[in-house]
């Protein structure tokens, strides 16, 4: 197989708003590596059927594909019209997203399940205190705070694996009573997450559902379920087997990233972060790291989002990079084989060709995590000293809490973000989410957006990429409060916190849903009055079209940057953003443009003024 030839970046001006991306990225393309940007764009032109959503591979007749344009028979073979291909493929899309937040939920369980049997000492109950609060909602009784955890395992389990027609326990005990009245009238309450993907997959399949409104409600039910149990289980377990986080310092800018030390990499969930973190520290690995010429041993926990994942290696000073199931890149391989960098996959299930396969469980956590630290060590010594590039850029910025770190920022409750939107002091909340994407300049409509909404006196948290995003960029700082509008400011500067407050990974993004559920409750205003908004500026996969529908579910504005494609399929675009403002009172906005969507976002907020 002779090797392909390089052909170089040839995007004009700048990837990134972020300046050592774009050193990485122009250092990638004279040594002949093809990055993600560089892969993005021999993809061009990308597929105009596929852009806008009529291409169809649901079986072997095909695949079929109809013109965009309405020129030409507007059916694939078997008569499947634009909005039903196009539905089809959103709602494989939701299930392949949701899917991977039930991993996420899966591992947790496992971890919460060896800590109430006593079978793993790698964890521990850490929080009984929110553990009390889940079970007490859900109606919950044991003796002891292990038995509790058990039963809380149990009936998520069951929740999970139930195919038959009750509704989601969880949904009907923690939702606002308004969105759960709108659901159970337009047949959007999920049942178990085993029984929506069942119909998931049957409804997607050539010649089953062919109502495509039918079809896409589907997809919504799927969403819903994933935000009300598969990413809800990650939210709770983490904070109830992790302990609460108040807001604190952090880092983020691969200036972090230090010659100096032997250097870890890691894209794992926060369960498994934290073990290697913590192996780190180890007084037996770091005088190793000592003796093999290092100052020390640093476990670099994401300093940047998805988008960066190849540039630590780029930078010839990663020793190992460890990945899970997390929006990896499988050309992380290839780029790594023209370093040192070893990468390592702990994911149980996931492989990842070219990588060292060291699954990760909760029993044997700590173990891993030691022999992860110790392959790093050795391959200190194998840098290239010629491929060397230490990066500058580090931007300090507000490190999330959990939902009781939040209450207690914020004195003891959410009341005052209540009360300042009461007041006219913050317009609304607008909750910015996942991922980035090369079709649009690294970072800048993350930033734009939360900028202008900032200025204008919206309150802004940030989850997953987006929440890298705005830690990047300065304006997950409390210094950045200047930038602030004067009411948001007169709020926030009390409890020195920044303008955009940072919530977590997006494997807990149920995390912002419980704070909106409080602050609702706060008003005392149904959940589809309130002045809430949200925002996925760059997505990209399944995961995140997941939040932006159960968002939409709510009745929130739902806003996506990047555009979905469904172009070509004006049923499902209608029901999107029009119809389903008359079933829940959300809509989807799909606007390209940072400053037209903030400008839209800011009106609909003005619209729900309390």
């Amino acid at each position: 197989m002779t090797e392909k030839p390089f052909i170089g970046l040839k995007i004009r001006g700048y990837v990134s708003i972020t300046p050592d991306v774009n050193e990485l990225v122009r250092k990638a393309d004279m040594e002949k590596i093809d990055t993600v940007w560089h892969r993005f764009q021999y993809q061009q032109p990308q597929c105009g059927f596929g852009l806008t959503g009529v291409c169809c591979r649901h079986c072997n007749t095909g695949p079929c594909r109809v013109d965009p344009f309405g020129y030409g028979f507007q059916t694939g073979t078997c008569g499947a019209t634009p909005d039903l291909i196009a539905s089809r493929d959103l709602l494989d899309l939701v299930a392949h997203g949701v899917a991977t937040r039930l991993q996420e939920a899966l591992i947790m369980l496992k971890t919460a399940k060896a800590v109430a049997e006593g079978s793993t000492k790698a964890y521990g109950l850490k929080n009984p205190g929110r553990l009390k609060e889940i079970t007490d909602i859900l109606g919950i009784k044991a003796e002891t705070d292990t038995e509790l955890l058990a039963k809380l395992v149990e009936l998520l389990e069951t929740e999970i694996n139930r195919i038959t027609d009750e509704p989601l326990v969880t949904a009907l005990k923690f939702v606002p009573e308004d969105v759960v009245e709108k659901w159970e009238k337009n047949d959007l309450l999920p049942r178990g997450l085993a029984r929506e993907f069942f119909e998931a997959n049957y409804r997607s399949n050539m010649g089953t559902d062919s109502d495509p409104i039918s079809v896409v409600k589907q997809a919504i039910r799927l969403a819903i379920a994933d935000g009300l149990l598969a990413t809800f289980t990650t939210t709770i377990m983490d904070e109830i087997l992790l302990g609460d986080k108040a807001p604190g310092k952090g880092k983020s800018g691969l200036g972090i990233i230090k010659p100096e030390n032997v250097n870890i990499f890691i894209r794992v969930l926060p369960v498994f972060a934290g073990k290697i973190k913590m192996a780190a520290q180890d007084p037996e690995l770091v005088e190793m790291a000592k003796k093999a010429g290092a100052k020390g041993i640093a476990v670099i926990i994401p300093s940047g989002n998805m988008i960066m994942q190849e540039l630590p290696i780029i930078t010839g000073l990663t020793e190992v990079m460890v990945v899970d199931h997390q929006c990896i890149y499988p050309y992380i391989v290839e780029i790594a084989k023209k370093y040192h960098t070893k990468i390592v996959i702990i994911d149980p299930v996931a492989k990842l060709p070219g990588a060292i396969h060291m699954p990760m469980t909760p029993e044997n956590a700590s173990e891993v995590a030691k022999e992860i630290v110790k392959l790093a060590i050795e391959n200190y010594a194998n840098r290239k000293k010629d491929k060397i590039y230490q990066p500058v850029h580090v931007s300090e910025f507000t490190t999330n809490p959990t939902l009781n770190g939040l209450r207690q920022a914020f004195g003891g409750s959410l009341k005052p973000i209540a009360d300042a939107i009461k007041r006219g002091d913050v317009k609304g909340v607008v909750v910015l989410h996942h991922c980035t994407n090369p079709k649009v300049k690294h970072n800048y409509s993350h930033y734009n957006i939360a900028k202008k909404l900032i200025e204008n006196d919206v309150l802004v948290f940030a989850m997953g990429c987006s929440m890298m995003a705005v830690a990047l960029t300065g304006l997950a700082k409390p210094e950045t409060l200047k930038q602030a509008g004067d009411g948001l400011k007169k709020l926030l500067a009390i409890y020195n916190l920044p303008p955009v407050i940072p919530l977590g990974p997006c494997p807990e993004n149920t995390r912002e849903l419980f704070v909106l559920y409080e602050i609702a409750k706060e008003l005392g205003v149904p959940f589809t009055k309130a002045p809430f908004a949200a925002s996925a500026p760059e997505w990209m996969n399944g995961k995140a079209m997941s939040a932006v529908l159960y968002y939409l579910a709510h009745g929130m504005l739902s806003h996506v940057g990047t555009v979905p494609q469904i172009a070509a399929a004006p049923g499902i675009e209608e029901f999107l953003t029009k119809e389903m403002e008359k079933i829940t009172g959300g809509r989807l906005v799909i606007e390209p443009d940072p400053f037209e969507a903030s400008e839209i976002i800011l009106k609909h907020l003005e619209k729900k003024k309390i």
